[in-house]
């Protein structure tokens, strides 16, 4: 085989390479003498067979399969030979289909991008903010009226008690469109929390001021985004029958309602529950540290991107979007049904695409130079950890991902990720500050706010410039 780089520009490579046809043929009459001791054709003994009847009988195939493996063989020397890495499966193509005749020699030209040397940065002249959240004693308290809160009861109303916000109402009800019945609009004996949001707005309040015993239509409008696309937007009517009106009994903050929670006294579950939110606020102040960490990765990190990654990933961002069975808003739902991006939702996941092909590049690259990787004790702890969530399945589901390799690598990816990001962490500047919590929701809800506001900038700096280029 002989072959001539034919394009060296950025990260993508090209060669033309031909097999001469004396060497294929040798090839090709090499695999006809194999299948030949197989192949069983009537009026033939076992091996027998002559090659054109073979080539006859099956000539396609085995001329394509010799044809792949002479490819696939030299695709492999030229990747080899000049050491490279490509991002992807390399894109082979005829140079002429005439070469498809058995007797001509076989021109290819193959085409594949490369991944990009990257320099890492020094992690020691990276400096970040780190936060840590400190718990007083309000918050704890706080934590626990929400926990006694959620265990309160009712208590039964007598008849003339009219339902206020919060109150429990075991009611009948039957909704009707235009005077029609509609799917999921009767039921007997359901109960309804007023002002919990679990019911369309419109019947909740609909509610307020009724007593035991009373009958009442209410005007409903079902919401834009309703679940059931053919009742968006519609206006029905509900007959409603009030059966009982309770009102909710606070559980009291005592030893008793912290034994109900699986604590030895109200001592014990306050200890649990700062423990629990000082793990929650951990986690949260990581995940806060990691947003500045990659931002400041991807700054100190210039290199170009390989277009068929972030092609790809723009195409997985763009299919998860747009086959959610949970549309966010009305024009998400408009956008599934066309199966099209708007165009702004189009340059979102493009960025988005970059962003994430950029850094994962950067981790990867510093998981290769340091050698980083997920022992199998990490992988069966995180195995079983996860396997706990499903209580009676748990060995079905170990089996499944040590049986599964692309699962296996699913819930291996993260830990890799956090054990290169705890590494790069353990090397950067870390500046502490504390913060009490309300401080830290504002910091985190800003950053998240922050973001989807450069996006719109970016998009917006994008439209821009293509009206001038117009002009």
């Amino acid at each position: 085989m002989s072959y001539k780089e034919v394009l060296n520009k950025g990260l993508k490579r090209a060669y033309e390479f031909t097999i001469a046809s004396a060497d294929f043929n040798t090839k090709l009459e090499s695999k006809i003498e194999e299948v030949k001791k197989s192949v069983k054709i009537d009026g033939f003994r076992p091996g027998k067979v002559p090659n054109n009847i073979i080539m006859q009988k099956h000539g396609d195939a085995i001329n394509n399969e010799v044809l792949n493996a002479v490819i696939n063989e030299n695709v492999s020397k030229i990747i080899q030979e000049g050491k490279h890495r490509p991002v992807s499966q390399p894109k082979v193509d005829y140079k002429d289909k005439e070469q498809e005749k058995k007797d001509v020699d076989k021109t290819f030209k193959i085409e594949f991008e490369v991944f990009p040397e990257i320099k890492l940065a020094d992690f020691t002249k990276i400096e970040i903010e780190s936060t840590s959240v400190k718990l007083d004693k309000k918050e704890i308290d706080k934590r626990i009226d929400l926990i006694a809160k959620s265990q309160r009861t009712y208590k039964e109303q007598g008849s003339d008690y009219k339902a206020k916000k919060e109150d429990s109402v075991l009611l009948d009800y039957e909704g009707t469109i235009d005077g029609k019945n509609f799917d999921g609009g009767k039921a007997e004996s359901q109960t309804i929390v007023i002002g919990s949001g679990r019911y369309i707005k419109d019947l909740e309040d609909g509610l307020v001021g009724l007593k035991s015993g009373d009958s009442k239509k209410i005007n409903v409008k079902f919401p834009a985004d309703y679940s059931a696309k053919e009742l968006q937007n519609a206006d029905a009517v509900f007959d409603c029958n009030i059966k009982k009106i309770s009102s909710p009994v606070e559980s009291k903050v005592d030893d008793e309602l912290a034994k109900s929670m699986g604590a030895t006294d109200l001592k014990d579950l306050k200890s649990k529950v700062e423990n629990q939110m000082q793990s929650e606020y951990s986690d949260l102040t990581k995940n806060l540290d990691k947003k500045v960490l990659f931002e400041k990765l991807q700054s100190a990190h210039k290199f170009e991107l390989p277009e068929d990654l972030i092609n790809v990933e723009f195409q997985n961002l763009s299919a998860n979007y747009l086959n959610s069975q949970s549309p966010s808003s009305i024009d998400h739902q408009k956008e599934i049904k066309d199966k099209k991006l708007t165009s702004d939702n189009e340059a979102k996941f493009k960025e988005d695409a970059k962003n994430r092909i950029e850094l994962g590049l950067i981790l990867q690259e510093v998981g290769k130079v340091n050698e980083i990787s997920v022992t199998p004790e990490e992988m069966n702890k995180a195995l079983f950890e996860y396997a706990s969530n499903f209580k009676g399945q748990e060995q079905k589901v170990i089996d499944y991902y040590r049986n599964n390799q692309d699962a296996a690598m699913q819930l291996q990816a993260p830990l890799y990720e956090n054990k290169i990001v705890d590494f790069i962490l353990s090397k950067v500047k870390l500046k502490k500050k504390d913060v009490d919590v309300d401080s830290f929701i504002k910091m985190y809800n800003n950053v998240n706010s922050v973001e989807k506001t450069e996006v719109k900038k970016k998009t917006a700096k994008k439209k821009t410039v293509k009206k001038k280029t117009k002009k």
